[in-house]
């Protein structure tokens, strides 16, 4: 067994459903980073912008780079749901355990026996909160193709997994990419309710209803509202329309802590106690306890369910100008 195949096996013991090796050299996607940011579709993610240079070339980030290990790891959900008017709708990946911190501790075991095993081995280890345009890398080193929805999808397990990798300093030898199976699918562009895809192969992150349930601070643009639905944190409706998701899900490395939907009212009268309490080893803690209230009245007014009308008269005296603005047009949606 060669080197780079007892690595991708490690990878493999520590959790991960794929594994594949890339040189570590400029992808030709990263090049269209910098135009796609200038058109706007990186809406507010000032991150983005600020590392660009750094993400075009993990080599940047890591100069002793000469190969990158790069793994995908599953996380479960419940399938679709939705059903019940009266709750608000959460992404699979956000009610699993806050995954940087628990991928990163996995790619540094395998980092471990990497130096163990080379004299002189060394490397970095990196998630997708690090200044690295993973899913570029992943497709690289054959894990599977960037699709319409601007996810990694592999044939064998879909898209419901997350991606963590090692920059590494010894050159390996790498797998090659796969073909984009996409075809003339356009599941995911028509599954998007707030025609966030479809421009090419970019997503329009200020259309996203993931971007704005999650990174977007103070009050949600009112064009987008009403296609929001009741997804209070994510969303996974482009995942749930790819046709390569469901066919056989890999092992999954990470377990819920919560379910994907809860009540309407618990989210909207959360405080920050209980906020931190329910939500604190989760992703959710993004949000922070207002983007979660915000979101939670925001699908009440989508929900048309009038027992929501109190509580959203409660919030019209509300300290905070986004609640108070955010709940008055909900009531303005619910019938009377």
């Amino acid at each position: 067994m060669s080197l780079a195949q007892e690595l991708k096996q490690r990878a493999r013991e520590a959790g991960a459903a794929l594994a594949g090796i890339a040189q570590a050299q400029p992808a030709p996607e990263a090049a269209l980073l910098p135009g796609r940011l200038a058109d706007g579709l990186g809406a507010a993610l000032s991150f983005l912008k600020r590392d660009s240079a750094v993400r075009q070339d993990i080599r940047r980030w890591y100069p002793q780079a000469r190969s990158v290990l790069v793994c995908g790891f599953c996380y479960s959900g419940a399938g679709k749901t939705g059903q019940n008017p009266g709750t608000g709708r959460i992404a699979r990946y956000a009610v699993h355990e806050d995954y940087h911190r628990d991928l990163k501790q996995r790619m540094s075991s395998v980092l471990s026996w990497w130096r163990r095993s080379s004299p002189g081995a060394d490397g970095r280890p990196f998630v997708d909160s690090s200044p690295v345009l993973e899913r570029v890398y992943a497709a690289a080193a054959g894990l599977g193709w960037i699709g319409r929805n601007c996810l990694l999808v592999s044939e064998t397990i879909g898209s419901f997994f997350l991606i963590a990798g090692l920059a590494l300093n010894k050159p390996l030898d790498c797998d090659r990419a796969v073909p984009n199976r996409c075809g003339s699918c356009r599941r995911c562009i028509d599954a998007c309710p707030t025609g966030a895809l479809g421009r090419g192969s970019c997503l329009d992150a200020g259309r996203c209803t993931s971007y704005l349930t999650i990174e977007h601070r103070g009050p949600i643009p009112r064009e987008r509202r009403a296609a929001m639905g009741r997804w209070v944190a994510g969303c996974d409706l482009c995942q749930e329309a790819c046709p390569w998701n469901g066919r056989r899900d890999g092992p999954a490395a990470l377990q819920p802590l919560l379910p994907q939907e809860a009540p309407l009212e618990e989210l909207a009268l959360t405080d920050e106690t209980g906020f931190h309490a329910r939500f604190g080893a989760t992703p959710l803690t993004r949000l922070k306890r207002q983007g979660l209230v915000r979101n939670a009245l925001l699908a009440m007014g989508n929900s048309q369910e009038p027992r929501f009308r109190k509580i959203l008269e409660g919030f019209l005296q509300d300290p905070d100008p986004v609640l108070r603005e955010q709940a008055l047009w909900s009531l303005a949606r619910l019938p009377s």
